[in-house]
């Protein structure tokens, strides 16, 4: 289940995840959430924001390595792994005025508070409320009451954004909203 994180969504962008330290001298290995991991080689300054909405002030990033699918982060004031391992689990934000261009792929994090409706239906049949990148692509997380439904972020499923939707044309099954096996929160 992807995390979430409160911070201010018009200054920052949600671009990746600790998932753990890496190695002694403070390094994380970070899970990026909505740019590739190349594109941290943009980044030179970062915030650290936990579950509860605790952020820290910029950080200095010191390198970046890519591994796998993954980002292995030196920030310039960890310097160890006891330092590393206290960020476990926090999300990495990109301030505003560093955000990356990613051509033509959606950004999600763009699409979080945006309700969803289905092609050529009118009603809303949900709110975004997250993204995670599953390894093959992103994923929209898409509240319905206390319904959640999963919605990959492609081009056959994601057929137009407007100004306030997210406008899908699921195929049979991925949105059931009469059933009742869609966890509960």
């Amino acid at each position: 289940m992807p995390m979430q994180y409160d911070f201010p969504t018009d200054a920052f962008r949600l671009v990746g995840k600790v998932n753990r330290a890496h190695g002694l001298k403070g390094e994380l290995k970070v899970a990026p959430q909505s740019c590739t991991p190349e594109q941290f080689r943009q980044f030179s300054r970062v915030a650290l924001v936990a579950t509860d909405g605790r952020m820290t002030a910029l950080l200095d990033v010191a390198g970046v390595r890519c591994h796998q699918r993954l980002v292995i982060l030196k920030l310039a004031t960890i310097d160890n792994r006891n330092e590393a391992d206290l960020t476990a689990g926090m999300g990495v934000l990109l301030p505003a005025d560093q955000m990356v261009d990613s051509g033509d792929r959606l950004d999600p994090h763009g699409l979080i508070g945006l309700s969803v409706r289905q092609v050529g239906e009118p009603e809303i049949i949900g709110t975004v409320v997250d993204s995670f990148d599953n390894g093959a692509h992103q994923v929209l997380v898409i509240h319905h009451g206390k319904k959640e439904f999963l919605v990959p972020l492609v081009d056959d499923i994601i057929t137009g954004i407007e100004t306030n939707a997210v406008v899908i044309d699921p195929p049979p099954g991925l949105l059931d909203l009469d059933a009742n096996n869609n966890r509960a929160r």
